[in-house]
Formats: C-alpha cells, sequence, structure tokens
C-alpha cells in the first residue's frame, strides 16, 4: 500500500527503477561535455578576478601583469589536461579516482584523495553559487544586501534539481553552457577587434584609483614580486578544477567512455585557456579592477565603502565592448545561467564517489546507491547541505571560498597520477612486446610529465595560500581522512564480531526461555499475545501490568480473575508514569538472577488504517523494542493487531492449553510475520 510520503517521496525522486537500468544510465556525448565541461568552463566567471585581486595588492602598475599571469596558468591547464587525457582509460577502467588510488596506493592515500574531492565537489556548489549571485547582483542592484540568502535559495534549487537525476539535467544543461561560450567568443572576437581599431570603451571601474596593500608596500621588486605573481597564479587557477569533475564523472559517457571524457577535458581546456588569456587582455585594455577590500579603492578622491559591490571583471568588459544596453547584459545572463548548471559535474560526481567508499566501508552505508531515478538522493542532499553550510561560514564571499578550492584538486590529481605511473611502471616490466611497450612507455612519459606540473602546482598553492585560507582545506582532508578510516575499522569490528566460525559458542541452546507478556489493556490484542506466547511452550511465562492508573490495574486484575486466566500476574510499580524503565528493570533484575537463560518479552500492538490515525495513538511498542533491544539475552516480540482488517474469530483462547499439531502450535505466527514485524520496528 503506497502511503503519503512513498507518494511524496516519488514526486521529489521519481518512482523506483531497476538495478539494471541504473548501471546503464549515461548521456550522449552532445549532452555529457556541456554538463561535465560546465564546471571548467564556467571558471570564467571569476578566474580574471581572482587574478586581478592579488596582483591589485600591490597597486595599478602591477596589473599590467594579469594577461602574462594568466597565459602562465593557460599553458599549465592545457599542460595538465593534455597529460592527465592519458590516464581517463585508467581511472575509467577502474571506477574513478578514488578506486584507483586505493588498489595502487593503499586505503590510506585512497581515503585522504576521496575526502578531498569530497570536499572540492561541496566547493564547486558553494563557489558558483556565490558568484551566480554576484552576477545577479550586479544586474539587479536592488538585491546587494542578500547575497547569502540569494545563495541559500539558488543550492536549494540546484539540490532539488538533480534529485530527479542526470537524465533531467542532460536535458537542461547542454543550452545555457553553449550559450555562453557562443556569446563569450563573440565577446573576445568584438572585443579584440575594437582594440585593434582604437575603438574599444573604457570599463565601468576604469576611473577608480588603487591604494597598495598595508602588507604588500614594498613587493614591487625582487622576491616579493615573483612571491605576488604565484600567488596570483594559485588563484586564478581553479580552471583545474574541472579536470576532476569530468574524470569522475566518465561513467555517465556513453561508450567509449575514457574518449568521450578525454574529448570533453580537450574541449573544456582549449576554451578556458584561450578565453582566460583573452578576457585579461581586454581588462587591462579597458581599465576594469577589481580588489580584494573595496576600501583600496579611490572614488572620486575619496574612499570607497567596505560594503561596496563591485561589478566582476566579465561583466565589466561586456560593458566595455557592448555598452550599457540589452547586449551588455547578455553576458552576465549567460554567466548566471552557467554557473547554475556548473554544479551538474559535483551533484553527479560528489553521489558516485560517496557510494564507492561506502560500498568499501570508508562513509555510512546510507550514502551507498538507492533505487529511485536519482540513483543517490542521499548524497544529493549532504551535498547540498554541506554547500549551505560552507556559504554561511564565509559569507557567499567568492575570494574566500576560492583560497579553499584548488588546493583539494591538485593533490587528489597528483595521488591519481602517482597511482596511474606506479601501474604502468608494473606493466612496463611485464610487457616484453616491442609496439605495445613503446605506447606504455610514451604514456608513461606523459604522465610523469603531468604528474611533475600538478605537484608544482600543489606546492606553489600550498606556500601561497595556507595562510589565507588553504589551512582550512588541509584541516578538513586530515580530519575527514581520520573520520573515514575509523568508520572503516568500526565495520570491521562489526564483521570480526558476526562472522560465523566453526567453534562458534552460539551453537549452543539456551538453559531455559522466559517468556514476558506486557499487558497495557486487556483487549483482544492483549489475548492474541498471551497465545502466542503460551502457544511458544517457554519454560515459564508472566504477565506485566504496569500500574499506571489505579483504575485500570483493579480492571484488569477483576477481569483476570473471572477469566481464570492461566498465566502468573506480576504487576510492576509506575510512580514517575513511565511505561518503559519498569518493564526494563525487571526484565535485567530476572537476567541478573539467570544470566544464561533468554527472556521473550510480547508487546501487542495495533496496527491504525490511515497515517493521521498514528498521530492519536501512544506508540509504546516502539518505545519498548527501543529500551529493549540494547539488553542482552533479551528477545523482543511485536504481535500486531490491524485495525479494520480484522474480526477477532481467529483469537486463540488463552485460558486453554494449546496444542503442538505438526510441530506448531494452533495460533503460532508464522516466523516471517514475527520476523517482518519486529524489523519493521526497528
Amino acid at each position: 500500500m503506497r502511503t503519503p510520503g512513498s507518494r511524496l517521496r516519488d514526486a521529489v525522486l521519481g518512482a523506483p527503477q531497476e538495478t539494471e537500468r541504473l548501471r546503464r544510465l549515461s548521456l550522449p556525448r552532445r549532452q555529457a561535455m556541456p554538463v561535465f565541461g560546465a564546471d571548467g568552463v564556467s571558471s570564467l566567471a571569476y578566474s580574471p578576478d581572482e587574478v586581478v585581486m592579488v596582483l591589485a595588492l600591490a597597486g595599478t602598475a602591477a596589473l599590467s601583469l594579469a594577461p602574462w599571469v594568466g597565459l602562465l596558468i593557460a599553458v599549465t591547464l592545457l599542460l595538465v589536461i593534455g597529460t592527465y587525457r592519458y590516464n581517463l582509460r585508467e581511472v575509467a577502467r577502474s571506477g574513478g579516482d578514488f578506486q584507483v588510488v586505493s588498489d595502487r596506493l593503499g586505503p590510506r592515500a585512497g581515503t585522504a584523495a576521496g575526502v578531498s574531492l569530497l570536499f572540492d565537489f561541496v566547493l564547486t556548489a558553494a563557489v558558483s553559487a556565490a558568484a551566480a549571485s554576484s552576477y545577479l547582483v550586479t544586474l539587479l542592484p536592488s538585491l546587494a544586501g542578500h547575497r547569502v540568502g540569494i545563495c541559500l535559495v539558488i543550492i536549494a534549487v540546484l539540490t532539488a534539481v538533480h534529485l530527479r537525476g542526470i537524465g533531467l539535467i542532460g536535458r537542461l544543461n547542454p543550452v545555457p553552457a553553449y550559450l555562453f561560450v557562443l556569446l563569450v567568443g563573440v565577446l573576445v572576437a568584438v572585443g579584440l577587434a575594437q582594440d585593434a581599431a582604437g575603438t574599444l570603451g573604457p570599463a565601468p571601474s576604469a576611473d577608480y584609483g588603487i591604494q597598495p596593500g598595508r602588507q604588500v608596500e614594498s613587493v614591487v621588486t625582487g622576491a616579493g614580486l615573483a612571491l605576488l605573481v604565484l600567488r596570483a597564479f594559485s588563484s586564478g587557477a581553479v580552471g583545474l578544477t574541472g579536470v576532476e569533475s569530468v574524470s569522475n564523472s566518465a561513467r555517465f559517457f556513453r561508450r567509449p567512455r575514457a574518449r568521450g571524457a578525454s574529448q570533453t577535458l580537450l574541449a573544456m581546456g582549449l576554451v578556458s585557456a584561450v578565453f582566460l588569456v583573452a578576457v585579461l587582455h581586454l581588462v587591462r585594455a579597458t581599465g576594469a579592477v577589481v580588489v580584494m577590500d573595496p576600501r583600496q579603492l579611490v572614488i572620486d578622491g575619496a574612499t570607497a565603502p567596505a560594503d561596496l559591490h563591485q561589478m566582476p571583471l566579465l561583466a565589466q568588459v561586456s560593458r566595455a565592448v557592448f555598452g550599457d544596453g540589452l547586449l551588455g547584459a547578455l553576458v552576465p545572463i549567460a554567466t548566471v545561467l552557467v554557473l547554475l548548471v556548473a554544479p551538474a559535474a559535483a551533484y553527479s560526481g560528489f553521489p558516485v564517489l560517496a557510494s564507492a567508499m561506502a560500498r568499501r566501508g570508508y562513509l555510512p552505508v546510507h550514502l551507498n546507491a538507492r533505487l529511485n531515478r536519482a540513483v543517490y538522493a542521499n548524497a544529493v542532499l549532504l551535498l547540498g547541505v554541506a554547500a549551505c553550510l560552507v556559504v554561511l561560514a564565509f559569507g557567499a564571499q567568492v575570494n574566500d571560498l576560492i583560497q579553499l578550492y584548488v588546493l583539494g584538486v591538485l593533490f587528489s590529481m597528483s595521488l591519481t597520477q602517482a597511482a596511474v605511473i606506479r601501474t604502468r611502471h608494473r606493466s612496463i616490466r611485464l610487457v616484453l612486446d616491442r609496439l605495445p611497450r613503446k605506447r606504455l612507455i610514451r604514456d608513461q612519459l606523459v604522465t610523469c610529465v603531468g604528474f611533475a606540473a600538478t605537484v608544482l602546482g600543489l606546492l606553489i598553492v600550498l606556500v601561497t595560500k595556507l595562510v589565507q585560507g588553504a589551512w582550512v582545506t588541509v584541516l578538513v582532508v586530515v580530519v575527514g581522512t581520520w573520520l573515514c578510516l575509523r568508520i572503516k575499522c568500526h565495520y570491521e569490528r562489526v564483521d570480526e564480531e558476526l562472522a560465523v566460525r566453526e567453534n562458534n559458542p552460539l551453537k549452543a541452546l539456551p538453559s531455559r526461555v522466559h517468556a514476558m507478556v506486557v499487558i497495557p489493556r486487556l483487549r483482544l490484542p492483549a489475548l492474541r499475545a498471551l497465545a502466542y506466547a503460551r502457544a511458544s511452550r517457554p519454560s515459564s511465562i508472566e504477565a506485566l501490568v504496569l500500574n499506571i492508573d489505579e483504575t485500570r490495574t483493579h480492571r484488569i486484575r477483576a477481569l483476570w480473575d473471572r477469566y481464570e486466566v492461566p498465566v502468573p500476574l506480576t504487576i510492576l510499580a509506575a510512580p514517575f508514569r513511565d511505561p518503559v524503565a519498569p518493564v526494563v528493570r525487571h526484565v535485567r533484575r530476572f537476567l541478573k538472577r539467570s544470566p544464561r537463560d533468554v527472556v521473550v518479552v510480547y508487546i501487542p500492538d495495533y496496527v491504525v488504517e490511515h497515517w493521521w490515525q498514528a498521530l492519536l495513538h501512544h506508540r509504546l511498542s516502539r518505545r519498548l523494542v527501543r529500551a529493549l533491544r540494547r539488553e542482552p539475552g533479551v528477545i523482543t516480540a511485536v504481535v500486531p493487531w490491524r485495525l479494520g482488517r480484522e474480526d477477532g474469530q481467529d483469537v486463540p483462547d488463552p485460558t486453554q492449553t494449546p496444542r503442538v499439531v505438526d510441530g506448531q502450535a494452533p495460533g503460532e505466527p508464522a516466523a516471517s510475520e514475527t520476523t517482518q514485524t519486529a524489523e519493521g520496528q526497528r
């Protein structure tokens, strides 16, 4: 029977589907490329801002280095993507980066890589929502004071949409991604043509002055300038985050998966690299500026207020190229749309990774796959909640979130490449054929180059961003890895304790079995529980009455004597009107006298017809089951009475001695019914 809860769940998540159909779930390349490549391409919305913000600490003169820093980022991005494509076949075959690292470098390294990727997926959703809110405020200045609320609403909507599964996302995402690439391509082409012709207009912030940051007033020469450039490089290298998103989502590509993921990586890298350099060139040409602290800006000879909303650089370049009309607003609108679809790779990769870690025992089993259209609904909800918490912690500031962003991706990529290098090294030693061996050596050299570039980028980020906020990522990875390993130890201890052995002492039968029947009121459910308890032929049996109401207790005793029920009646004192504690104390006292015996507590219960009727009744059976389930040597048996569907004619007479027919007493509940009821209560 379908309940309102199940109907609501199907409305939100979709109807349950077969496991085999879910395993075959995939997207064609025309849908998969914009869905999983949008994460890297959308970094154009904030990566130029991060480069300029860091360089602006040294004043206006340092902004001339922005295109060169962008070129350095573009070369690194293409180098990493070009070499990482050689790993995708191994990653796709193993099921993901976590599996590759765990199988090749050990469980500790694999767990660390998995935790860092999970945190980066959370940051992907948070950063995309924060950047989208910044562009929305640019389009609608009246929303300036509500950025945190806007971010939370965006994350909530994204979570609700992604609960419906990757199939729906594949149909919705391509249009915003392709529209963004088209409009930015037109913006770059027209802007470069205007710059060459000398008709390029100024940006809205071209007249702003910049006061150098106090902490870097003397970094314009020597090592200080080099450190500033490296910090700008590490801030603008957020485009690398899209590499892991595509790699961990390779299972959603149609076969051949590795080829589709490789082509997506290449297209994403080329678009991101070319557009980043071009946009930073137009930023310098138009004089657009953004700073970390608005009080660095000098507007009309006065210091800007601390709450000044700074227009993102891509929006400023669009205004400079297309003007203040509709054309100038098209690029910000397309940017908002692509930022809304960019977390699709995170919302698909996070559940896949969490499920893989849960199957190996490093995360709670609740994060394993579920049979609904969303495939991994629990993990999607967890990602949404975690992203909201990150936004609340950092106030929806893109710059603060970026400090945490790149480190985890570079760390996991380094581990993945190290694992692939180790695997190929073993293969090279075993393969003797000339041509396959040459291909393996070529791939190994390419991967080594990419590994060196990734490790170098990781060291740069650690040196330049550790104090600025990257320590949070380090702390999350360390603590998260420790927690995952503790969860793994717990599951291993459970498996060890529950394993069946040849000399298992539980093969011995208990000395005696005692039955206790809880009698809240002497009605048909209680009579059925008494009959079932007597039919099991225990060593001893007693009925427990809780003396909460004197009048009800006297009525039960009178009926007991009238019907001459052949079961001893025990009245338990309940001075605090607690129906659970007296039963637990009585059971404990009994087992203390006979620790090798087993006590079966029969609890009558009635099942109502409608969900709202359950709100009108005490759920004593559930409370007793929860309290007694932790007691050793105690078994609870819930005897149900289904209201509206039973006439009471099958209730055995508790005053009659039960007879055993073919090894089963009449009226004895079937094992499947008792087991199912007990499991449902648990």
